[in-house]
């Protein structure tokens, strides 16, 4: 089965800071699920939404994509 890669940016961290994440999954629901399953073994919500997993590239002019950069 082909993955695919997704970021997610929405997720609750432990700190009210931006937080980010990249997944490797078949589809977006399993990406959410892995990534929940993660967050969940550090103690965190685990509240990634499928629809929040966004699938790279995704129409992105370029090889990058920032997830954070620091500005608030």
């Amino acid at each position: 089965m082909k993955k695919n890669v997704y970021t997610c940016t929405t997720f609750t961290g432990h700190y009210p800071v931006g937080t980010a994440a990249i997944v490797t999954a078949a589809t977006q629901e399993k990406a959410a699920w892995l990534l929940n399953s993660e967050l969940q073994l550090r103690g965190l919500l685990g509240d990634a939404k499928p629809e929040d997993m966004i699938p790279y590239p995704a129409g992105d002019p370029h090889d990058c994509r920032i997830l954070t950069d620091g500005n608030y």
